[in-house]
């Protein structure tokens, strides 16, 4: 099977490596970024606003199926230039979808728990969603688009962790970094998700390419928390002292746009669709992925 994996150097792309490679899948890696690599292969430098450049890559290419992570996923960048955003987050996937719809191909799509107002534990894939910030009417907007291919599945994924594989650091890693040095840090008690690592969510993804199920899927861990309680378990896990992990609420803090407060989601359709899925538990999730 042949692969188009676009955004494959971000985050959950450079995860994606061992789950597609290890099935023996050929896979044409697509970067923003001239010049980027994945896994020592050359990506391929294809502009998403684009059109044309989206439909003769593709063409060249001549995917089985196409696995569409990319896209502007920093929710201030998103509501500090909206038409960027619409161009990113809504069209390019709209024209990936009209490719896929016009040439019998199978789409993956990953959006987001952003797409839910966060009033409610648990939002299922039934629910309406009620994105409060500019990025989650984007992604709900995408999720449209993407549905209009009649071989896709969209997957919300919730809020992933682990450390960074792409030589870009992030949040989670500066503050793990901070906890090892033995500096305290503070993390929002009061907003809640069903966090799961990266790993998983990459393997998920993979077996997505090869399922038959169609739709909308939630792919997010057990458990609701904070991410209090999620960095907590984090230092539990790389035995870092969890007296350094430190609460805070959401009104210690000032924000452009509201935040929902609980935009956790309910994976019954996951456990279903794979039972056999493991989704380990935070302490060992860490520990495996920073070996």
């Amino acid at each position: 099977m042949r692969i188009v994996l676009t955004g494959a150097t971000g985050r959950i792309g450079s995860y994606l490596r061992e789950p597609l490679i290890g099935r023996g899948w050929e896979v044409a890696p697509w970067s923003a970024a001239a010049g980027a690599t994945w896994g020592g292969a050359a990506a391929a430098a294809v502009d998403l606003a684009d059109p044309d450049a989206i439909a003769d890559g593709l063409t060249r290419a001549d995917p089985d199926a196409v696995v569409h992570l990319a896209a502007m996923s920093d929710a201030e960048a998103v509501r500090r230039d909206p038409d960027r955003a619409r161009v990113v987050n809504v069209e390019a996937v709209a024209s990936v979808a009209e490719w896929c719809e016009r040439n019998g191909r199978r789409l993956v799509f990953t959006s987001t728990d952003m797409v839910f107002p966060g009033t409610r534990a648990f939002s299922t894939e039934a629910d309406e969603p009620g994105p409060v910030l500019a990025y989650g009417e984007s992604k709900r907007a995408a999720e449209r688009a993407a549905l209009a291919a009649s071989d896709s599945v969209v997957a919300r994924i919730c809020l992933l962790y682990g450390p960074t594989r792409n030589g870009r650091e992030t949040f989670f890693d500066h503050a793990v970094a901070a906890l090892r040095a033995g500096e305290p840090r503070t993390f929002f008690d009061d907003e809640f998700r069903t966090p799961l690592d990266y790993a998983t969510a990459a393997e998920v993804l993979a077996r997505l390419v090869e399922s038959p199920y169609r739709g909308l899927l939630h792919v997010g861990g057990p458990d609701r928390m904070s991410r209090h309680e999620l960095m907590t378990r984090v230092a539990r896990g790389l035995r870092l002292d969890e007296s350094l992990v430190r609460p805070n609420s959401r009104a210690d803090a000032s924000f452009a746009e509201p935040r929902p407060a609980d935009v956790s989601l309910e994976t019954s359709r996951l456990v279903a669709l794979f039972p056999d899925l493991e989704r380990p538990p935070v302490e060992e999730a860490v520990r495996r992925m920073s070996r």
